[in-house]
């Protein structure tokens, strides 16, 4: 999967899904704004997603991993320029220990020196 370009203007969302329930907060979406990040910072959140997006699958796909009591992140990455959005599921059983860690903390994670 090709690496997507963090600008300015790319706003990066995570979230807890699946299950055999929804409880919303459980969910625990994390809203991360690229142009609040220092550089320092937006290389971390790029180290961390570098290891989780070769995880990922487009939702549809017949082997989604969101099935019965099974759960997932979904990462959601939007532009506010004409590039298309990214959405992937990252199965939780196969996540990285730092993308865990980004969800659980958010922006808190990545703004650790």
């Amino acid at each position: 999967m090709n690496e997507p370009e963090l600008t300015d203007d790319a706003v990066v969302e995570l979230a807890r899904e699946g299950g055999l329930a929804f409880i919303p907060k459980l969910a625990g979406t994390r809203r991360i704004v690229i142009a609040q990040l220092s550089a320092e910072q937006r290389q971390r959140l790029v180290d961390i997603l570098h290891q989780a997006l070769p995880l990922g699958q487009q939702p549809g796909k017949t082997d989604s991993p969101g099935r019965g009591d099974q759960r997932f992140y979904r990462l959601q990455i939007t532009w506010t320029s004409q590039q298309p959005d990214m959405l992937l599921l990252i199965p939780e059983s196969k996540a990285p220990p730092s993308f865990v860690e980004l969800w659980r903390e958010g922006e808190a994670c990545i703004c650790k020196p």
